[in-house]
């Protein structure tokens, strides 16, 4: 029994490596009803064993080998399936031609080539992915309508706005975007979302709150951000891989000033569709005042009960 336990704590560790931190459980369903009647076994299952410890028994070893194999494919061991079911079979018979602390000493041994190999293989992509995206942006530059920055940043006007605000850098501003890879896969979109954005612009990647401030209200930009200028060599797992040049097509639809709750002279007001995080400045934190998260519907209560600015002059 011991050896039995060793096997699933084996397979537990597996697991705990494969796991991907940051996943959200999805949520648990409405609970079904209790029912007394044991779920029934088809008999043509049964007829394939002896007994119902048998049945049993072999069917927590499929389930447990499953379970392993699968986990040490995804992690990158190299071992053939023929020595995994071997060794398994002879540990739990108690007929294993190595110790605990033998088997405890190889698996450190695996962990750390399989750790090596991972790394040979970020460098490796981040290498490829700075040549593929110097190369893009090289020849990028030299297109028509595309300016490129002193930062590296290029952007093209796809269409140019009717107003005359630009936000700051501490502003707030509503856009729609869309994200994708030099390859032409969408990591992400407002648009398919089906509602814009909002955000403070000096929360978001070097490449937008650079390029965004160059914007008035009512344009479409598209712009070629360099890795430098985004997510760097760690990308953004798992939809944007490390050292990624990555292209945006931006259109900026408000802005709203630092510390102000209307939008800037010349922005294009935008009915408010979803829930606003009021982030207080350093001052406001530091005398202990907290992030409030303002409901939409709530929101518009406030700007209407606010008395309108008097006009220049009066």
């Amino acid at each position: 029994m011991k050896r039995f336990l060793m096997v699933l704590g084996i397979a537990a560790g597996l697991g705990a490596l494969a796991q991907n931190p940051g996943t959200a459980k999805a949520p648990a369903g409405p609970a079904k009803k209790a029912t007394n009647a044991p779920p029934l076994i088809p008999a043509e299952i049964d007829a394939k064993f002896k007994s119902v410890a048998e049945r049993n028994g072999y069917t927590l070893g499929a389930m447990i080998a499953d379970d392993m194999v699968t986990r040490v494919k995804k992690l990158g061991y190299e071992a053939p399936d023929d020595a995994i079911a071997r060794g398994f079979a002879e540990w739990v018979t108690g007929k294993a031609i190595i110790t605990k602390d033998e088997a405890r000493k190889v698996f450190g041994v695996m962990q750390a080539e399989v750790s090596r190999k991972n790394d040979e293989k970020k460098q490796a992509e981040i290498a490829k992915n700075q040549k593929e995206g110097a190369e893009f942006l090289a020849a990028n530059a030299k297109k028509e309508g595309v300016v490129a920055l002193a930062s590296g940043l290029q952007y093209k006007v796809l269409k140019a706005g009717t107003g005359t605000a630009k936000p700051k850098a501490d502003d707030t501003v509503t856009c729609h975007y869309r994200g994708t890879l030099l390859d032409g896969k969408e990591f992400d979109s407002s648009y398919t979302r089906g509602e814009p954005a909002k955000f403070a612009l000096n929360r978001v990647i070097k490449g937008w709150t650079e390029g965004v401030q160059l914007m008035t209200v009512g344009s479409k930009w598209q712009f070629f951000i360099p890795a430098g200028l985004a997510y760097g060599d760690a990308g953004s797992p798992p939809r944007i891989p490390p050292f990624a040049t990555l292209m945006f097509e931006i259109e900026l639809i408000g802005i709203q000033a630092a510390g102000d709750d209307k939008s800037a002279a010349g922005a294009t007001a935008q009915p408010v569709t979803s829930d606003i995080i009021k982030v207080p400045s350093k001052a406001e934190l530091d005398k202990g005042a907290k992030i409030e998260v303002i409901k939409a519907a709530d929101l518009e209560k406030l700007q209407k009960q606010q008395p309108a600015k008097p006009a220049a002059g009066k």
